[in-house]
């Protein structure tokens, strides 16, 4: 039952990560969605998962590189991945609301390997996300829950942002959608830096 419920919260807040806190990523996927077309969109979205299972697979070689060098590694590396996370709840409850140019119309054609090109780029040389796969990862390698756990994680948050980010490229190609999230931002953005933070304190509880 605490493996499920660690899974369930992780995806949790991926989930509201993309729902409630968007980036470059998401500007990305909107802007495609938008400019291009909804295909454009959805492609856009395969890259991006497909990014997200590179920085997972590379941040679990790595976590497991170093705490074979170093037994001691593994508590710093768990409270590393406790710290970041924290700290991305703390600066997504303060973040500034960034409002979005929603006068975008489809104007050229995109390739769908374009498409899915940009997505994984962008999504494969952001920091932020290297960053967070390490630290989540950290925390499960760490954490003495069964390596079904990691397995789950490691297929099903790729998962996770490819369903998230197709309803994005769908659900924000409407404008009524788009200023629905842009009235209530900055209390999404609360809500989301919460359980950022109530995940890290879950975590640095557990014994």
């Amino acid at each position: 039952m605490e493996a499920l419920v660690f899974i369930a919260s992780l995806l949790g807040v991926h989930i509201m990560g993309w729902l409630f806190a968007p980036g470059p990523i998401t500007v990305l996927i909107v802007r495609n969605s938008l400019l291009y077309s909804r295909q454009a969109g959805i492609w856009t979205t395969l890259g991006i998962a497909v990014g997200n299972l590179v920085h997972i697979t590379y941040s679990v070689l790595a976590i497991v590189l170093v705490v074979s060098l170093a037994e001691s590694a593994l508590v710093i590396v768990r409270y590393l991945g406790i710290a970041y996370i924290a700290y991305l709840g703390i600066k997504t409850m303060f973040v500034s609301p960034s409002h979005q140019a929603s006068d975008l119309v489809q104007t050229n054609a995109i390739s769908p390997f374009a498409a899915f090109r940009t997505g994984f780029l962008t999504n494969l040389l952001s920091p932020t996300a290297s960053l967070f796969f390490a630290s989540i990862f950290a925390t499960v390698l760490s954490s003495g829950l069964p390596l079904w756990v990691l397995y789950t994680l490691w297929l099903a948050m790729p998962l996770n942002s490819f369903v998230m980010a197709t309803l994005l490229s769908v659900l924000f190609s409407h404008e009524r959608i788009k200023s629905l999230y842009v009235r209530y931002e900055r209390p999404a953005n609360i809500i989301l830096g919460s359980a950022l933070l109530l995940l890290a304190l879950m975590i640095a509880l557990k014994t």
